[in-house]
């Protein structure tokens, strides 16, 4: 595929469906072991109903913790075991989020993160329901990739 082509894909075409959330309470705790546990960097954060209300980062997390935690000091990690254990969900995650359509065109995602500093979008149905996200990430892998991998 050619660079043209490959902009004229569909965000479905293209983004991840198997996702990782969370829900507004819960605590950081949990947030911080699925980023360790699971490699990943962007945990959106939905309702009971699925709707997606934003999303944290692993550095929204690495940011709330104390920089003295790679040195395991004792203070650090009293420190970061207070803010991890007392703070939810909805105290540190991003909630003006520019999301996307499934139906947008991959152009449209290369527009927007080179002229913002986030790397990744939720993709949500008109009603705001959450059905995957797409990162820059995707888009390498999309760009480099012999034969990329596009979902029918």
């Amino acid at each position: 595929m050619n660079t043209h082509d490959l902009l004229s894909l569909k965000v479905k075409e293209v983004m991840s469906t198997e996702l990782i959330t969370v829900m507004s309470d819960t605590i950081l705790k949990d947030v911080n072991l699925i980023f360790e546990k699971e490699n990943i960097h962007h945990i959106p954060v939905v309702s009971s109903d699925g709707k997606f209300k934003g999303i944290i980062s692993k550095s929204d997390m690495l940011l709330l913790m104390d920089w003295g935690t790679k040195l395991n000091l004792p203070a650090s990690l009293r420190k970061n075991t207070f803010l991890l254990t007392s703070n939810l969900a909805k105290d540190i995650m991003e909630i003006n989020v520019i999301r996307i359509n499934p139906e947008d065109r991959i152009k449209r995602c290369v527009q927007i993160f080179r002229e913002n500093y986030f790397r990744a979008l939720p993709v949500v149905d008109d009603n705001d329901f959450l059905i995957g996200i797409i990162t820059t990430y995707d888009l390498m892998i999309l760009a480099y990739t012999e034969v990329p991998m596009i979902q029918s």
